[in-house]
This record gives C-alpha cells, structure tokens and sequence, in this order.
C-alpha cells in the first residue's frame, strides 16, 4: 500500500511525497500549466495519432511529473501514473501529460524551497517558487 504526504500545496503546483512501508518512492508534481499543449506535446504518443482539431480544443494542460533518483520498476511506475492520473478531471477542454524524470541526487538536499526549484528546473517547468515566510504556508486544520 502506497501512502501520499503533499509537501507543498500552491494555486497551480502541487508536490507529492509517494511513499511505500515507510520509504520514499518518489516525488509527483501536478503542474496547472493554465495552456493548451506546446508542439513540442504534441509529438507525444498518443497525442501524435490524435486529430489536430481535438488537441487544438484542449484549452488546459496539467503536467504530472513522476521523479525518482533512479529508475522506477514497471510494478511501482504502473501504480504510481494510474494514481495520479485519475487526480485530473479529463474533460473536452481539459486533459494531462504524465513524464517519469530521473534526479540521481533527488535524495541530497533538504525539503525546502530550494529543493522544490530544483526539481522544477529539472523537469524543465517554468514556475518559479519565490521566497515566503512561514506565515504563508497552507495549513489543514480543524478548527
């Protein structure tokens, strides 16, 4: 059994900690690009077999990107992208791209901002996370 612990939650990112008895698996951000797909998505399988006229009315693109420090075996890879697939709601205007990226040193640093970019720059995102004080995290209660 697989459990999910979110280490960071913003408007349009989402981190996820996949963890297994205790262990991490690997790291899934949920990207809200807030864009159709790029050309470049376009070249990917299935979307190159697609219609251009139904990419084209894809108006929302989520990126979901799987990381690990080294490559996942079939079994977890399967279990974690069917997961994380059914967290985007596909609609005719809305759909998502799933990548497995390998970070040899995902494991190194500590859990802060620095770490989240870094992640970032290394699926190749465009977001940014600026600097913020503790004040601002998102936190769940009960109150």
């Amino acid at each position: 059994m697989i459990s999910l612990h979110r280490v960071l939650k913003l408007r349009d990112l989402e981190i996820f900690q996949v963890e297994r008895e205790g262990t991490i698996l690997s790291y899934v951000v949920i990207e809200d690009t807030r864009n159709p797909f790029t050309e470049e998505d376009k070249k990917l399988d299935p979307l190159c077999y697609m219609d251009e006229e139904d990419i084209n009315a894809i108006l929302n693109v989520f990126r979901i990107s799987i990381i690990n420090d080294e490559k996942l075996n079939e079994e977890d890879s399967d279990l974690i992208t069917s997961f994380f697939s059914d967290f985007v709601n596909n609609t005719n205007l809305t759909n998502f791209i799933i990548k497995e990226y390998i970070q040899e040193d995902l494991y190194d640093y500590d859990i802060d901002i620095k770490f989240f970019n870094k992640i970032l720059k290394d699926i190749g995102s465009n977001y940014i996370i600026e600097d913020f004080d503790e004040m601002n995290w998102i936190y769940l209660s009960q109150d």
